[in-house]
């Protein structure tokens, strides 16, 4: 969703409400595709503070679907983002002398706002590195794959000491025998 901030950048202290709606969306985020959908309709709150500069304020809950770092089985994370955020509307030129941060350039252009870009950029800082389906999920078996979760398997799991891998190595040479 895109807003025109023209109207309010033309008058000092000028406030404005907008009733947003996002869609599913399906993003890239650290070599994982996440199903992310949002809590239909919210209000977005944009208020004028100075030239060139809107303070924009709005909640907005998510529903993102990951797979989880042990087990790999889909898990449905919920997140509610209170977001109170002053913007720097202006032109990209004003970033070529490296005076302003590069950080608005993504969902900033023209003076049109991209809310669904502001809130993924929201999203992005409060989604964990990994998630799990459960605190004690057993993850995978590393030999055949199995979900250790639903059920066993009969694979060797025990892991060698690297100290004697010296040892296993003439036990494996002399074990032609």
């Amino acid at each position: 969703m895109l807003i025109n901030l023209y109207e309010i950048l033309s008058v000092q202290g000028k406030e404005l409400t907008v009733k947003a709606e996002l869609e599913k969306a399906q993003v890239a985020f650290r070599g994982e595709t996440l199903d992310i959908t949002y809590q239909n309709p919210f209000f977005i709150t944009l208020q004028r503070v100075e030239k060139d500069t809107v303070c924009v304020e709005f909640q907005v809950a998510a529903s993102v679907k990951r797979v989880c770092s042990r087990c790999l089985e889909d898990v449905v994370c919920d997140y509610t983002l209170d977001v109170k955020r002053t913007i720097n509307v202006v032109k990209k030129e004003a970033y070529a002398d490296n005076t302003l941060e590069y950080d608005e350039i993504g969902y900033i252009e023209d003076c049109t706002l991209d809310v669904d870009m502001l809130v993924l950029d929201e999203l992005y800082t409060v989604l964990p590195m990994n998630v799990l389906c459960k605190d004690d999920c057993k993850g995978i078996c590393k030999v055949c794959g199995t979900n250790l979760n639903k059920s066993t398997c009969n694979c060797d799991q025990t892991v060698p000491d690297p100290r004697m891998a010296v040892f296993s190595d003439i036990f494996n040479q002399f074990k032609e025998v």
